[in-house]
Order: C-alpha cells, then sequence, then structure tokens
C-alpha cells in the first residue's frame, strides 16, 4: 500500500500561493507563530506549511535557535511545522511583524507586497500548504526548516534542525530537470495569472511539497529516524502498511509481528523508536483521522463509520473519539458542517 499518498489524500493537502514579494533593503519582517497562522490565513484548524520560492536576489533567514540561513535565486524554502522565522536583507534589523506588512491575507487573488528601503532588490513568492489534520508522525519526521537549492542545473536539499545541518543532492536527471521546470512554471503562472490560475498554482505547491516529502522519504534511513524512517525499514514499513491497509482489523502486536517476521519484544521497541508511539496506539490515533475524514466528508451515519475504522458499537467509537479528538464525533460533525457555511 503507498501509505505516504493515503495519508495526503485523508488529511486533504492543499496550496496556495498567497503573495508575491518585492522587498528593498533595508528590510526585515517576522512571520506569525503557528498557534496564529489557520486563523491569520483564513483557513480551517489543520496544519499550516508555510513556504517561499525565491525569484531573485537574496536574503537571510532565521527561525528560532537555529543557525541564518542565507537564500538566494532559485531557492524554496519550506517550514513543515509552520515555524515562526525572519527573514531579512540583513539580520541586523528589527523584524517587522508580517501583519503589519501585509494585514488581509486572501486566497482569492495573489497580492503583489511592496515593502523595505531604496536599495538591493529581493523577489519571492509566499504560499502554504494545508491539511484540515495534523498527521503528527509525518510532522515530527521533517526537519525544522527545508531548503531546496537550484543552481547551475544542480539540485540538492539542504535541512535544518536542533541535530544540525544536512545536504543531499538530488542525482536523478530527470527529478532536477522536473523540479526546475515546475518551479519556472509556479513563478511565470504567479505573475502572469489566467483561467484556471489558481488551482494550477495550487497543484504546483503541492505536488513540488510531494515531490520534497519523497526525497525525505529516500534519505530518511541514512541514519535518523521518525515515520518516514519506519516506512522505509522494511519490518516497520510493512506493520505500518498493514495497519493502513486494514485499519477496522482488530490487530494485536503478536499477529503484526508474526506478519512482518520480527519478534514481539523487537517490533514493539523498534516501532517506538522510529514512529514514536507503539503500534496499537499509532493504530488507534489512525483510525481517528480515518473517521474525521469520514465525518466531514462523507453522509454515512456514526454507526457505519465506526465500524468502518474497526469498533464493534457505536458506543465504543463515541467514548474512543471523545478520547482522542476531545468531543462526541456527532457534535465534531455539527461543528465542522456550521463552520463550512
Amino acid at each position: 500500500m503507498d501509505v505516504l499518498s493515503e495519508v495526503l489524500r485523508v488529511v486533504r493537502l492543499s496550496g496556495t500561493i498567497h503573495f508575491r514579494g518585492e522587498f528593498r533593503h533595508p528590510w526585515a519582517f517576522s512571520s506569525s507563530p503557528p498557534e496564529m497562522l489557520a486563523a491569520r490565513l483564513k483557513v480551517p484548524e489543520g496544519s499550516v506549511t508555510p513556504f517561499h520560492v525565491f525569484v531573485n536576489g537574496s536574503c537571510w533567514v532565521k527561525s528560532g535557535k537555529l543557525p541564518p540561513i542565507r537564500i538566494e535565486t532559485g531557492d524554496v524554502i519550506i517550514f513543515p511545522r509552520g515555524d515562526q522565522h525572519v527573514m531579512a536583507s540583513d539580520l541586523g534589523i528589527a523584524p517587522v511583524p508580517i501583519k503589519d506588512i501585509y494585514s488581509q491575507p486572501t486566497k482569492e487573488q495573489i497580492t503583489v507586497l511592496r515593502y523595505g528601503g531604496t536599495g538591493e532588490i529581493a523577489r519571492f513568492i509566499c504560499g502554504f500548504l494545508h491539511s484540515d489534520q495534523q498527521f503528527d508522525p509525518l510532522l515530527k519526521s521533517l526537519p525544522a526548516l527545508l531548503c531546496v537549492r537550484a543552481h547551475d542545473g544542480t539540485l540538492a536539499v539542504e535541512t535544518l534542525d536542533e541535530t544540525g545541518r544536512r545536504a543531499q543532492s538530488i542525482e536523478h536527471q530527470q527529478e532536477v530537470e522536473w523540479w526546475q521546470a515546475s518551479q519556472r512554471y509556479l513563478i511565470s503562472e504567479s505573475a502572469a495569472p489566467g483561467p484556471g490560475n489558481r488551482a494550477v498554482l495550487a497543484r504546483l505547491a503541492e505536488s513540488l511539497f510531494v515531490e520534497v516529502l519523497r526525497w525525505q522519504f529516500r534519505y530518511a534511513a541514512q541514519g535518523h529516524g521518525g515515520w518516514l524512517a519506519g516506512l522505509h525499514d522494511p519490518q516497520i514499513g510493512r506493520v505500518i502498511s498493514l495497519l493502513h491497509a486494514l485499519p477496522d482489523r482488530a490487530w494485536t502486536v503478536d499477529e503484526l509481528a508474526k506478519a512482518a517476521a520480527i519478534s514481539r519484544a523487537a517490533l514493539a521497541k523498534r516501532f517506538v523508536d522510529l514512529v514514536g508511539q507503539s503500534p496499537i496506539q499509532y493504530l488507534a490515533a489512525w483510525r481517528m483521522h480515518l473517521a474525521r475524514h469520514l465525518l466531514r466528508e462523507s453522509t454515512l451515519g456514526i454507526g457505519e463509520i465506526a465500524g468502518r475504522v474497526g469498533y464493534e458499537s457505536e458506543a465504543a467509537f463515541n467514548r474512543a473519539f471523545h478520547r482522542l479528538v476531545g468531543s462526541p464525533p456527532a457534535t465534531w460533525r455539527q461543528a465542522k458542517d456550521f463552520s463550512s457555511v
């Protein structure tokens, strides 16, 4: 089973370009903190992943305790968990909150935002990816900051988190060419919108992000833990695939260990080491993601949804949903229906 595609389908990944920046030195701004992003961008609660595509020029980026990083023409920088960050022509300049520069974000059109002094210009595109549900195992397996650097026909992914900085070259020429062509198309489409513009940009942003996730999956096993590394692991990946393929089955750790040809004790330890929770805890959480997807996207009754996600009774499902999500499923569905009106 293609677990990554299934996760992205259930959490409903969507992309948006919301402004093109033309900033002249001296300038500096700070992004909104992650807990404010969804409300500020007027999207439902969930996961928000900001990104910036550098069209030309350069600037500094600083996020939390991470060392500053210089980004230049052709770079794409991504903050998977929406971490607050500063972008500046010079890090010595006091940053202005982005809400003071761009007070009314809109998804209806791409705003051209001009700011700063009269010095060297930096042009960049700002957007975000939104998921209706926050799938923590994936987000926690990603670094705090990702930068894809495209220069002189080469492509590399640079990652930055509390453990340090790493760079990985993309060796497949087909992938390099696809990325560079897609990035050029996104830049040109954002500058000269036409019919279907918003849909095209959304799909481009989503495709570029999914390609980054695939690269992270490819290199996840190289000494790193996390959910992507778990998918990459032959035995843990087999268990995760089974849980996603048959979430309604009453799995036990013994059954999963047998299917993965690993001892029960070894499975329990390795699954926690890589994924951060036990297989049964992971299954319970995934069932809630599926349940929320069905509650939002279908007209199925609560009892039928309960059966589809592995609960023998509606009462048991109600109790589990309330415990893990925070409200009964019927109440959650009603609130989501009301918020979408």
